[in-house]
């Protein structure tokens, strides 16, 4: 796969394209295993999905990481993939972006002397890299961000674009993200367990109105696990977004609004369509999942630990359907186990350092309540 380093290379390289399908990878592809089957089968969906006038933008942490990936780029010959490097800046002097992050020895860390603070997370970095390269491209078209666990049916694109130009607004098609109830699902080979499926979908299904909302324009809009961008919006949204936020989606969703722009979400029934599969094959993965969710909201204060719908009781759907339906109150009940487990291990961090943190990737992350921004930490 051709390495480029600067944006504007890539970007003459790009221009003219459809769709730009930025792929964030933050290490190697997975070489083995049911965690390889799955993101082979994810990553084969959203590929499968381009044709020759789209291209994907491996935007990677290393040389060696852009390189796994090599086979995919030889089974796709009509799809133009190119691939760069993105990560995080150190910070050099001054260690502090946020009362929390004052040391690894406060927070009491293992090899507090070890670890190297960042001026964002990795995330941010990418989706910089994505929207600088975005905006220099002069032709209509699109940057897609997927996550990993994104998967695409052949005609997901085609549908967000109608959707995208149906609520144009600022002289430009909006921004549009696509959601479902189905953040975890099947994937043919891996043998998930079905009720750790039904687990993790009950846990972050709990608003039985959360499509409606949706369809109102009533709550977020642009979401990580699946946002597209028209290529002319990309500079705006890269000017104005504050990337020490460690919910960047949601930032992105508050640039776009502010700006004039127009910004949906489509809700999406059918999983044939769109739906989301993890590496995710025990209780344990379901909890660091929800312990990951629970920080992303954890600055808001709250009688809980932050605003995340995780924490909202069931509403009166839910609850009706918890009486009438006794698979969804045994999955029920074991998700509010494992978000109370969770919550409480964020509560005894904050009361012993008044922060608390979750790993993800290479990377620590620190939040606390009351601070918006997120402190990036890395050993080694």
């Amino acid at each position: 796969m051709k390495l480029l380093e600067s944006p504007a290379e890539v970007a003459a390289v790009l221009t003219g394209r459809k769709f730009i399908d930025a792929e964030f990878m933050y290490k190697p592809c997975p070489t083995e295993g049911r965690a390889r089957i799955v993101f082979d089968y994810t990553l084969h969906s959203r590929l499968s999905a381009l044709t020759a006038q789209d291209a994907a933008l491996f935007i990677c942490n290393s040389p060696e990481t852009a390189a796994s990936f090599s086979d995919f780029e030889s089974q796709y010959p009509h799809v133009r993939m190119i691939a760069t490097i993105a990560n995080p800046a150190t910070i050099v002097g001054a260690r502090h972006v946020s009362p929390v992050s004052d040391s690894p020895h406060r927070l009491n860390w293992e090899s507090p002397d070890s670890w190297r603070q960042y001026a964002t997370t990795d995330r941010w970095a990418r989706i910089d890299a994505a929207l600088h390269i975005a905006s220099l491209i002069d032709s209509p078209g699109y940057l897609v961000m997927p996550a990993h666990d994104a998967v695409w049916g052949c005609d997901l694109l085609a549908r967000l674009k109608q959707f995208s130009e149906k609520f144009a607004r600022g002289g430009l098609p909006a921004a549009v993200s696509a959601y479902t109830y189905h953040q975890h699902s099947p994937v043919p080979g891996a043998d998930i367990p079905q009720d750790i499926i039904d687990l993790l979908n009950t846990a972050f299904g709990r608003d039985t109105l959360f499509g409606w909302k949706m369809r109102m324009d009533q709550v977020q809009a642009f979401w990580g696990k699946m946002g597209m961008i028209p290529f002319g919006m990309c500079g705006v949204v890269r000017e104005n977004s504050e990337k020490t936020i460690w919910e960047d989606d949601l930032e992105i969703d508050r640039v776009i609004r502010e700006s004039g722009y127009g910004v949906r979400c489509m809700w999406v029934r059918d999983p044939k369509v769109y739906r989301q599969a993890l590496p995710v094959f025990d209780r344990d993965g379901v909890r660091q999942v929800i312990e990951r969710t629970l920080h992303y909201s954890l600055n808001i204060p709250s009688q809980t630990i932050g605003e995340s719908s995780l924490n909202f009781p069931l509403d009166t759907l839910g609850k009706i359907r918890r009486l009438i339906n006794p698979k969804f109150a045994k999955s029920n009940a074991q998700a509010e186990a494992l978000i109370a487990e969770c919550n409480a291990k964020i509560s005894a961090r904050l009361k012993e350092c008044n922060a608390s943190w979750v790993d993800w990737g290479a990377y620590r992350h620190v939040m606390r309540v009351g601070d918006p921004a997120v402190a990036v930490w890395k050993r080694g």
